[in-house]
């Protein structure tokens, strides 16, 4: 008898161990595309400055109030 709950407790031990095998798969893709729209974000931050910067520079070149 004590054998059979053994093997009860090894077979749902070996179901819980593939389970969150793929849970942590799961978070892995999801922290690499959660990288890459941070990678996104910042560039498009990046641009709209340099698109800020030019603007102030052409409002400064012809004299208007900011």
């Amino acid at each position: 008898m004590s054998d059979n709950v053994d093997n009860l407790i090894l077979e749902q031990l070996r179901l819980i161990r593939s389970d969150l095998s793929g849970v942590t798969e799961k978070l892995d893709d999801l922290s690499m595309k959660v990288d890459g729209h941070t990678a996104i974000l910042i560039g498009l931050g990046k641009y709209i400055h340099d698109i800020d910067e030019r603007v102030e520079h052409i409002e400064t070149k012809f004299g208007a109030d900011t």
